[in-house]
């Protein structure tokens, strides 16, 4: 094999795999204690972040209704699946699609 075959394959090999497993049924949405204080989150919002257990990996720059992060607390979901309401930090969390989680555990 050539070496520009090797590169290439190595190439779609690194972008074809899901490293972070952002489309894993891995993640939980979960309230950041240590944000609690933090003046950049909105007012009726908490903080809370999207963490890994099993990669150890977060994403800590999110805000959630104190009710949406009730009703969701404790579900698995895929990263991927978070609908994002603004882009801006702290990102506010509109919605997590469960369902693909759900119809996987239950099979």
């Amino acid at each position: 094999m050539s070496k520009w075959t090797v590169a290439i394959f190595c190439v779609f090999f690194m972008f074809s795999c899901d490293l972070d497993h952002k489309k894993k049924c891995e993640w939980k949405l979960i309230p950041d204690i240590d944000r609690k204080e933090d003046d950049s989150i909105d007012e009726g919002y908490i903080p809370v972040c999207a963490r890994n257990f099993i990669t150890k990996k977060q994403d800590c720059r999110m805000q959630a209704t104190l009710e949406y992060a009730q009703e969701s607390y404790g579900k698995l979901f895929r990263y991927v699946d978070i609908k994002i309401k603004s882009v801006a930090l702290p990102r506010t969390v509109e919605s997590i699609n469960f369902d693909r989680c759900r119809e996987e555990n239950s099979k």
